[in-house]
């Protein structure tokens, strides 16, 4: 074998080694390229109805390479470059309807690495409509407790159920302290004006489908709605007893409402006669325990209903609202207490409870019926009105 062919051998052999080492070089990158990591996402939680903001995601990438950025939305558009930050705005409102109710929008981000190694995330925003917001914050069953007319208290009774939408008012006349004739109602549709927030502002309402609107202002705490009409200076104060707007109120069986007449204040009781000052001031349920319930419920001069509970118990967490109604909005004719049968066992023991919740209604020092387990607040006050006949 001459030198010549000797040269080309070693160079063909060269170049298919050099040509090994790089594949290699390649395969090996590849195999050992981590992908990218997500540190941080940002997106809003919830965003009004045409509003723009700002997304951002920080990468964390081991090689340092490039990476490509791929945003995705269901709803909204982008505004500008995508990158590790991009501008989105919301969709705007539907069929410019201010009480449209939230959408969930779907975010997602790809994020792609020189290796094509890929890692996504996806999040989810809220996008909704402040009037229908904050209506659905003030949504439910609310009992009339007074009313006035240029100061002056006017005896008359009612409730008012809200949705995010509508509305419906009941109202009937108090005449010495007697309800007088069939209720009336007035239902529609109501909107609220800016500028308005969670605590004050004013409301349009469209009664019987009315193209021209009432208006009143608000004030609301969380509890107490007051409502005053200008115009007319009637105010009207409303306590919310449940936030479900289709719950019906305490005289949905049409026996009407017993106010107090001393103070108008049209809050519905369950016995026909009204002490002349509250037997149990603050309204709640009082505590029981087995050292004074010999006292304060066998003594007690007023009808004694005592619950039988415990904190565990599931039943018992959802009679508490309605245990709480009924006790404040009676408490001119009848006490409720609490008694814990984990805490009281001699009690529990001597009447014999086993399951929970279970209501026993005493008279004069003496059971008169006991009723248990969970029930609308219509069944309740019933049972113990017919434990009072």
């Amino acid at each position: 074998m001459n030198y010549s062919k000797l040269t080309q051998i070693g160079v063909v052999i060269l170049l298919v080694l050099q040509i090994s080492i790089l594949t290699g070089c390649e395969q090996y990158k590849e195999l050992t390229n981590d992908p990218p990591k997500i540190t941080n996402f940002t997106v809003p939680p919830e965003v009004a109805y045409g509003e723009t903001v700002e997304f951002r995601v920080r990468v964390f990438d081991s090689e340092d390479d490039a990476l490509t950025y791929s945003w995705d939305v269901s709803h909204g558009a982008f505004i500008g470059e995508a990158g590790p930050t991009v501008q989105w705005k919301a969709p705007e409102l539907p069929n410019n309807e201010e009480n449209a109710p939230p959408t969930t929008v779907t975010v997602d981000v790809a994020v792609r690495d020189g290796g094509d190694e890929e890692i996504r995330q996806t999040a989810e925003i809220m996008v909704f409509s402040k009037p229908y917001k904050i209506a659905q914050s003030m949504s439910g069953v609310y009992i009339l407790v007074s009313k006035e007319v240029l100061g002056e208290p006017v005896a008359e009774g009612g409730n008012m159920r809200l949705t995010p939408t509508t509305f419906t008012r009941e109202f009937q006349k108090i005449v010495d302290g007697e309800v007088q004739g069939l209720s009336q109602f007035i239902s529609g549709s109501y909107k609220l004006v800016e500028p308005f927030d969670e605590r004050r502002g004013t409301i349009h309402w469209y009664a019987n489908a009315e193209s021209v609107p009432s208006a009143s202002t608000y004030t609301w705490d969380g509890r107490l709605l007051v409502l005053f009409w200008p115009d007319d200076a009637t105010r009207y104060v409303y306590s919310l007893i449940s936030k479900d707007s289709e719950d019906l109120p305490l005289n949905e069986d049409g026996a009407g409402i017993n106010p107090d007449p001393a103070n108008t204040r049209g809050v519905p009781v369950v016995g026909g006669d009204v002490a002349p000052e509250p037997a149990n001031p603050g309204g709640k349920p009082i505590a029981i325990t087995d050292a004074t319930f010999n006292a304060k419920v066998l003594g007690a001069k007023l009808p004694f209903v005592l619950e039988f509970r415990a904190d565990w118990c599931p039943f018992c967490k959802q009679m508490k609202p309605i245990v709480e109604v009924v006790a404040s909005e009676n408490r001119n004719t009848l006490i409720i207490g609490r008694l814990d049968i984990d805490n009281n066992p001699l009690t529990t023991k001597e009447y014999k409870v086993d399951g929970i919740p279970v209501y026993i209604v005493f008279r004069n020092g003496k059971e008169a019926t006991r009723f248990a387990g969970a029930m609308p607040k219509g069944v309740f006050v019933e049972k113990v009105l017919n434990a009072l006949k």
